[in-house]
């Protein structure tokens, strides 16, 4: 019996099986399976289809951790109420630009000045100045700083667009060679200023607000 149940394994596996087909069909273990025919010589087209069913299990594989991770990421998002379906007040506005500003902006005493390089957290921050305050759009500066790789005039543009600001109120650092390979979608780094210490008090004022939480609460 199990000389007939080795020579159907060989007979298998020269065709291409996998050893967990072989252990399903003849209902054996995979490393009995593997064991009676890993020996067998394959063919072009036995290769072949051992190669597609590796490569269509590892797809398959891909897939499924994605269904999982989209499933868990849907379940976060049901039960998640930030930034979801309400309508914001100017409080609001200031209290997300004051936090955002605590991390990423400048601590200056006369004047704003944040500093990033995603295009995407700038974009947020001048939203929100100008949903917070009364802005003169003249007042704001921007300096970009490029490295030597960067178009210039491409990289206004873009920024420009970013922002809202009038390219004229840009201004160009050429950062000097440093050796650095060119990183593939780097837009440069920017600088926005405003000068305005009435909006920076307030900004910090709701900082100094937020650092008291804690005692509000009773945590410290």
């Amino acid at each position: 019996m199990k000389k007939s149940l080795k020579q159907k394994a060989l007979r298998l596996r020269a065709k291409g099986c996998s050893f967990r087909e072989i252990s399903l069909a003849l209902d054996v273990s995979k490393s009995t399976a593997s064991v009676w025919a890993r020996s067998v010589v394959l063919d072009t087209q036995a290769k072949l289809r051992i190669k597609k069913l590796g490569d269509d299990g590892r797809d398959n594989g891909k897939k499924t951790i994605c269904t999982k991770q989209q499933k868990i990421l849907a379940e976060i998002d049901s039960g998640c109420g930030v930034f979801k379906n309400r309508q914001y007040g100017i409080d609001d506005y200031k209290l997300f630009l004051a936090l955002l500003y605590w991390g990423e902006g400048a601590k200056t005493k006369n004047r704003l000045v944040f500093i990033n390089s995603d295009p995407a957290m700038i974009r947020v921050y001048m939203f929100l100045m100008r949903k917070s305050f009364i802005i003169k759009e003249e007042k704001f500066h921007a300096l970009l700083h490029l490295h030597e790789y960067h178009n210039k005039e491409e990289m206004l543009n873009f920024w420009s667009k970013i922002t809202g600001i009038s390219k004229n109120q840009f201004s160009i650092y050429n950062k000097p060679h440093t050796g650095i390979n060119k990183k593939e979608g780097y837009k440069g780094c920017l600088s926005i200023r405003y000068g305005d210490s009435r909006i920076l008090k307030e900004v910090f004022l709701i900082i100094e607000r937020c650092k008291n939480l804690p005692n509000i609460a009773g945590l410290v």
